[in-house]
């Protein structure tokens, strides 16, 4: 679960979201009054499962990436010779959908070899047992995350549902490296927003140019939580480090993110039909800039919060 710092579109952008048999239109007032929900309320974790988890045609973003999630929650394809890996699997409703949006692209959802995740959230995470159940796919998460995959639990300072468990078949360090099929992602332990949060970097050809790709999460504690947490004690001082950590890195091309309905807003069309240079060329925005206007909002909150 994820505050991002995009700006969202006007309400009068409409998200085509495809059902079994109809074209849904969902306009953004519709998230925005979701977003206004009590948190842990029963609307709440509504707007998680319901209007986010439409599914949307699927597309090719850059490369041999590929988005196959929902309205507003990500869930990423990386097709190899050797099989596929997937980012995120979303929530149990999604799970029908990204099936199909791996099909639809062509690729055989029995060819997902790797699962990962951005962070153990529900909304990132719920659908992992079905998805290994259907491809048997090895799940790699690092320390806490690994834990909450394998019990079912939220092990994060928010605390939110859990989920059905899964075995993890790898359990990994901050810089390991995935690799599958002629291409390698980094994981970056990044913990704030839960305590194994990963942040995962790779490069992919594209037209004639490399393109270096971040898959993004929430690099904070959700604004829900207080910082004086039992769940997760050293919150404040993880995601202090997680900043340093990331401004350390060079910016990548192309910044993906697990919320990403606003970020697509601006793109999704021309991403579609393949416009070069590539219209998401967002680095400078959403990592550099993100990251500055992230970490000042958190020491302002660590200011005001109670002790």
């Amino acid at each position: 679960m994820a505050q991002h710092a995009y700006n969202a579109p006007p309400d009068s952008y409409v998200l085509k979201v495809v059902t079994a048999a109809v074209a849904i239109p969902l306009t953004l007032s519709t998230i925005v009054a979701a977003q206004t929900a009590r948190p842990f309320s029963r609307e709440w974790y509504a707007q998680f499962t319901g209007a986010y988890s439409q599914p949307v045609d699927p597309f090719r973003i850059v490369g041999n990436i590929y988005y196959v999630g929902a309205v507003n929650i990500a869930s990423y394809l990386i097709a190899t010779p050797a099989g596929n890996i997937l980012i995120d699997t979303g929530t149990v409703e999604m799970h029908d959908g990204i099936v199909a949006g791996i099909e639809r692209l062509g690729f055989k959802v029995s060819d997902v070899r790797i699962m990962l995740a951005s962070h153990a959230h529900f909304d990132h995470v719920a659908g992992h047992a079905l998805m290994h159940r259907r491809t048997a796919a090895q799940v790699m998460a690092i320390g806490a995350d690994a834990d909450a995959l394998e019990s079912g639990h939220d092990r994060s300072a928010l605390g939110a549902i859990g989920w059905e468990p899964v075995p993890v078949a790898r359990r990994l360090r901050d810089g390991d490296t995935v690799t599958l099929g002629g291409t390698t992602l980094r994981a970056v332990h990044a913990p704030g927003h839960t305590p194994g949060a990963t942040i995962w970097l790779t490069s992919v050809d594209d037209g004639g140019r490399r393109y270096t790709v971040a898959f993004l999460t929430t690099t904070t504690p959700n604004a829900e939580v207080p910082l004086a947490n039992p769940r997760h004690p050293r919150v404040i001082e993880d995601t202090r480090n997680t900043f340093r950590k990331l401004k350390a890195e060079k910016e990548p091309d192309i910044v993906l993110v697990g919320h990403p309905q606003a970020m697509f807003a601006r793109t999704i069309d021309r991403m579609r039909a393949g416009e070069r240079p590539h219209p998401l060329l967002n680095g400078t925005e959403a990592w550099t800039a993100q990251l500055a206007t992230a970490e000042a909002a958190f020491e302002r909150r660590v200011a005001t919060s109670p002790p």
